[in-house]
């Protein structure tokens, strides 16, 4: 497993990310989420090795990631921006990778190849930003790493790369049993391949939640009160984030179904509708929080 314990990095004065801890699991896909300047990607350049924390550590089945060519090697890293050799044509940055990881398949990235039709003869620097991007998700994952940690893998890809590439990061598990990190705004895709979601605020860990049980923390809830109800009874009765237009009220709870039924119609609901949060709900949920 990949063990960060208690991990500090700072630019400065300013801490990018505060005693942060958590693990990576083979076989799971682990996601991150939070808000621009939370710390995400500092974080992951400390998994990575390409920053030393200053506070804490990073380990790899015990040693630690930084200046650990052994590591290297069994992290693949796929960050938010790609570049290659110049004057490189993708055949030639593919034979590179093949020299330097000696468990790279070109099978294997050949297979990626069929879905992403990448020209082998093309200047790797001369492709498209989401070529580029698919380029260096399929050299990643072709590398026979155990874990593979992506910074915003999904940003430069259109909404049918998109689909294809976490179609690919679920058979990468099902098949491997890699551990994936990848952190993205693309909430709704996470909510569907992860197993865990971490969210940091503020170079903090905020929640560290998994998906199954998020279904079950916190419900969102309709109602219709056709007499009208006050934010205040709601709120009273244990409803958090209550909002409504005109007879309709939204809100969030942390009961179980049967007891939020019960206290709407004790206040007068003629009708409710409890559903599953989403993972989008959710993290505005806990920004909603923080304001408060």
């Amino acid at each position: 497993m990949i063990k960060i314990n208690d991990v500090t990095k700072r630019y400065e004065k300013k801490t990018a990310v505060s005693n942060v801890s958590l693990q990576i699991d083979k076989g799971q896909i682990h996601g991150l989420i939070g808000e621009n300047s939370a710390g995400k990607t500092t974080l992951i350049k400390c998994i990575v090795g390409i920053y030393t924390p200053d506070e804490g550590s990073i380990t790899l089945d015990g040693n630690d990631v930084y200046d650990n060519v052994d590591a290297k090697k069994r992290i693949a890293y796929v960050g938010d921006y790609a570049q290659f050799v110049p004057f490189y044509t993708v055949s030639a940055v593919l034979k590179m990778y093949a020299r330097f990881y000696d468990t790279f398949s070109i099978d294997k990235f050949n297979k990626y190849n069929e879905i992403y039709k990448i020209p082998l003869k093309s200047v790797a620097n001369n492709l498209s930003k989401g070529q580029k991007m698919r380029l260096n998700i399929m050299l990643e994952m072709s590398k026979g790493a155990e874990y593979i940690i992506m910074d915003e893998p999904a940003s430069g890809l259109d909404p049918i790369a998109k689909t294809q590439f976490f179609d690919m990061l679920i058979r990468e598990v099902e098949e491997n049993g890699t551990g994936i990190f990848i952190s993205s705004h693309n909430l709704q895709s996470l909510e569907k391949i992860c197993d865990v979601v971490t969210v940091m605020h503020q170079g903090e860990i905020e929640s560290n939640v998994a998906v199954n049980e998020l279904k079950s923390k916190i419900k969102r809830v309709q109602a219709v009160f056709e007499k009208g109800v006050s934010d205040e009874d709601l709120v009273n009765a244990g409803f958090e984030h209550v909002s409504h237009t005109g007879s309709i009220y939204t809100m969030n709870s942390k009961e179980e179904d049967e007891s939020i039924k019960e206290k709407l119609k004790t206040l007068g609901a003629s009708f409710i509708e409890v559903t599953d949060l989403s993972l989008e709900e959710y993290f505005v949920a806990l920004g909603d929080k923080k304001e408060q």
